[in-house]
């Protein structure tokens, strides 16, 4: 039986996203978006960007206990162990969180980790720590506290404003930028991929699109590897492994990239 994501009440986590739930409303959402929309904040390799990753640890997870470029690894060696011949759903599980680059920018924790939501419409009780949800004043905003908000019933999970952090702003760059082989299935893969309260506890059915359902299986598998990979303890990152990923950026990403 797994102890993985176990939030504890009165917990580092607890307060990380008490803070996050009340500060990150509709607009301060649009206000990130606007700020990171051109991503010229900086230019760099996706394998810089995995560098950086030895600087951070997620102060939301509770089962995260090394830095971040550890779990990359863990999560596409899972993927290649099960998948061996998918070179592209490898190299998503390599950097998928490569978004957290946003630590490297100045931005606080609650913008850069940390399960997403979605802002304009009501809140589920599906989304962790729920009862400090009550501190973000979208709660009681005319519009945005109702089940559709600014949405239509069956907009389509891709037409959702999510709560910003890296999952958004790494889709974003990938958007942005033409020069990179990873094809739209694959950047959905990470934009949603911390949406738990859709995937996982099944709320926002109602905004969904028939063809969100192949969307949803998607992330739920590569969850699988994702979340399960921080149970390798004895997970060894060797000299092989990190030349068979360095070719792999090589091949997906070889040039600079705009952030």
């Amino acid at each position: 039986m797994t102890t993985l994501r176990d939030y504890k009440t009165e917990s580092p986590q607890y307060f990380f996203y008490k803070e996050q739930h009340a500060t990150q409303t509709y607009e301060y959402v649009m206000n990130k978006l606007a700020k990171y929309s051109d991503s010229n904040v900086t230019t760099m390799k996706m394998s810089r960007a995995l560098e950086l990753m030895d600087l951070f640890v997620d102060p939301s997870d509770p089962d995260a206990t090394n830095e971040n470029s550890i779990h990359a690894y863990q999560t596409a060696e899972r993927m290649r162990k099960a998948h061996p011949d998918n070179r592209e759903l490898q190299v998503t599980g390599l950097i998928h969180d490569l978004g957290k680059v946003l630590f490297s920018f100045g931005e606080p924790s609650i913008a850069v980790v940390g399960d997403t939501y979605a802002v304009g419409c009501e809140f589920p009780k599906s989304i962790v720590y729920y009862d400090t949800m009550a501190l973000n004043p979208d709660t009681t905003h005319e519009v945005y506290s109702t089940p559709n908000g600014i949405y239509e019933p069956g907009c389509g999970i891709e037409n959702l404003i999510l709560s910003f952090g890296h999952d958004e702003y790494l889709y974003r760059v990938l958007h942005n930028n033409k020069n990179h082989k990873l094809s739209k299935r694959y950047q959905n893969m990470i934009r949603f991929h911390s949406f738990y309260p859709w995937h996982t506890g099944k709320d926002y059915l109602h905004l969904m699109r028939p063809e969100d359902g192949a969307l949803m299986q998607d992330i739920l598998e590569f969850n699988t590897y994702d979340l399960y990979s921080k149970e390798d303890i004895e997970f060894v990152l060797t000299d092989d492994i990190k030349l068979y990923y360095a070719n792999l950026l090589d091949e997906f990403f070889p040039d600079l990239m705009r952030w």
